[in-house]
């Protein structure tokens, strides 16, 4: 193991998108970190998002194409010690390409799933290059898998693990469509089928398939989620198998205005042509009020403890900071969080890829999050679970 008393430098792929800006806000405001590299294939936003940074003195733009890394890029990009990988998902490959090339730890944000599996089937090759490759460790997948892993360890047996995210942004509206995060992937989990655990075995529920209603804490309210292409159903499975889970899935409750549009951009002929074409709003339009959402990730676990049935669930509730909305920090932040754990040895493995569930100490990971203000964690009396024909 590379044990490592501070960041020498890092890289954040996608640097000046949405979350890679949160994830360059948590970087920079990190003493153990020196330098940063923010690597984008544009560049146009970098001296507006830079501005808002105070300790931008760290951070240096480079300008790269992930798809096509030439030597020069690896040139620029020497000496980091760990990539953060804020690009769409389907790049997920080529950034792991680049940090092995790098002899660079790897952070990502998520893989819809199928992409996940075969990043896992990567994992003899960063075993080999002594790195770990760190699989969807922003939000949800995240901050998600890791409450899993807090909440596994109360139970004895766990039957089923259901994972719910809901959000409330009074800035979203028909007349302003500004999509929290990328278009392309809110459309890829619009469309695709979604693959749950169920009753042991992998099945594929029908996208926006199995409906169910929950309370959270106002504004959001009572929401119907649905189910939603993810990558925790990808990892967590074999995560809690020695437990005899049976069932894991995840739902979203997307506001109205966003399934109205998507909707509408799923009815086009050649949508996700469109929408890999198209710019991502919310990236490009400049954001003009202080962020008002609010976001709750949350988790409800059933199985036995010592016998006896039991059952809990968790919420984890994100507020936005002065700068960054609670969606994009929560993304960005944890990330970064993930990235620091990884550089500095603390880990539970020394190399290979995996998810955060398997890779990170829950305490620390916990800690670390705490510290960040704009995230509390509540336990919530158990609420009915989904586990029969529709998870």
């Amino acid at each position: 193991r590379r044990f490592v008393p501070f960041l020498a430098s890092g890289k954040v792929l996608g640097g000046f998108g949405l979350m890679a800006e949160a994830a360059l806000h948590d970087l920079a405001a990190n003493p153990a970190v020196t330098q940063i590299y923010a690597a984008d294939i544009n560049l146009a936003r970098a001296k507006s998002v830079l501005a808002k940074i105070s300790n931008r003195k760290k951070i240096k733009a480079v300008q790269i194409n992930i798809a096509h890394v030439n030597d020069l890029a690896l040139s620029a990009l020497k000496g980091a010690q760990c990539v953060i990988n804020a690009s769409w998902y389907e790049y997920n490959l080529k950034a792991m390409d680049l940090a092995l090339a790098l002899r660079a730890h790897y952070v990502d944000l998520g893989g819809l799933y199928h992409m996940t599996l075969k990043q896992l089937r990567r994992s003899e090759q960063f075993r080999r290059a002594k790195l770990l490759g760190l699989l969807g460790c922003g939000s949800t997948p995240g901050i998600t898998n890791m409450m899993v892993a807090r909440l596994a360890e109360s139970f004895d047996t766990v039957d089923t693990v259901g994972i719910y995210n809901a959000s409330h942004d009074p800035s979203l509206s028909d007349e302003e469509f500004l999509p929290p995060f990328s278009l392309r992937t809110m459309l890829a989990e619009y469309e695709l089928d979604a693959p749950v655990l169920h009753n042991g075995r992998i099945k594929n529920v029908p996208a926006r398939g199995g409906a169910e209603s929950l309370d959270f804490k106002k504004p959001i309210g009572r929401v119907a989620l649905v189910a939603a292409i993810h990558s925790e159903t990808a990892t967590l499975p074999g995560y809690l198998k020695d437990k005899g889970v049976k069932n894991v899935f995840f739902k979203i409750a997307y506001p109205e205005s966003v399934t109205r549009r998507l909707s509408e951009l799923a009815a086009m002929e050649r949508p996700a042509a469109l929408a890999r074409h198209a710019p991502d709003q919310a990236v490009q339009q400049q954001q003009t009020a202080a962020p008002n959402d609010f976001e709750i990730l949350r988790v409800n676990m059933t199985g036995k403890s010592r016998g006896q049935a039991l059952a809990k669930t968790w919420d984890c509730e994100i507020r936005p900071t002065p700068l960054l909305s609670a969606g994009s920090a929560a993304v960005g932040f944890t990330a970064s969080i993930g990235a620091a754990m990884l550089v500095k040895g603390r880990t539970s493995v020394v190399s290979g890829t995996g998810a955060p569930e398997s890779f990170l100490s829950t305490d620390a990971f916990f800690e670390e999050l705490k510290s960040r203000k704009i995230f509390s964690f509540v336990e919530n009396p158990m609420t009915e679970l989904s586990v029969g024909e529709k998870p």
